[in-house]
């Protein structure tokens, strides 16, 4: 079963080896790595399950999951730390520490045993956010093609053939806005006219700047 999972870290090698086990596991992976960037993820989100560091800058870890336990009581969260770190209030707060370097055996199963007899806010990947119709030029697979709805964490595509198989990644270029985005294409399907392909595909923006970027390109959509 796929879950929803924020990742909360500002060490990026941290952050990759996490995000590669549970992607692989799986599921659904937003990393972000800062306390505000977590709070709006969190809010459009809605995510099953929340891994954050224990340090975040001038914030902390624990902070963070009582300020999103706002929204989602029963959220069970992870708290990653340095064994020097680790302390009784992650537990007094209902968290689960993980110390740092990661194990992705360990992590795989912590997560696997807090997820035991959830079921997903999105069983059928639905958004909380709305999307927004487009009309697009991109560049994909190094051919053009056009964007035709987008939302911050999806954009559906034309393509002049299909992506590949599978979950394959891609980048989309958008010149309009002099940016590019990594993606993962989800699915495929040839249009019923002019034997074109579309595609939908799952954005994940590299870091929190290119986060802010992408919404930013969809906010100013009408």
């Amino acid at each position: 079963m796929s879950f929803r999972i924020l990742l909360v870290e500002t060490d990026r090698a941290a952050a990759t080896v996490a995000d590669h086990v549970l992607t692989n596991a799986g599921h659904r992976v937003a990393w972000v790595d800062s306390f505000a960037d977590a709070i709006r993820q969190s809010t459009a989100d809605c995510p099953d399950l929340m891994i954050t560091a224990l340090r975040l800058g001038p914030f902390n870890g624990l902070h963070l999951v009582l300020r999103c336990r706002t929204n989602d009581a029963e959220m069970p969260a992870v708290i990653i730390c340095e064994p020097s770190d680790l302390t009784a209030d992650i537990e007094r707060y209902g968290a689960h520490p993980l110390p740092k370097p990661i194990d992705p055996a360990a992590l795989l199963s912590l997560v696997s045993q807090l997820l035991v007899g959830r079921t997903p806010h999105d069983p059928t990947s639905a958004r909380r956010w709305p999307r927004k119709r487009a009309e697009l030029p991109a560049t994909v697979l190094s051919g053009a093609a056009r964007v035709v709805e987008l939302s911050y964490g999806g954009v559906k595509l034309e393509l002049p053939r299909p992506p590949g198989p599978g979950r394959t990644p891609i980048e989309i270029k958008l010149p309009t806005f002099g940016v590019s985005v990594q993606a993962v294409a989800c699915w495929s399907q040839i249009a019923e006219e002019g034997g074109s392909w579309r595609c939908g595909a799952e954005v994940a923006p590299i870091d929190s700047d290119a986060t802010r970027t992408w919404r930013w390109i969809v906010d100013s959509l009408n």
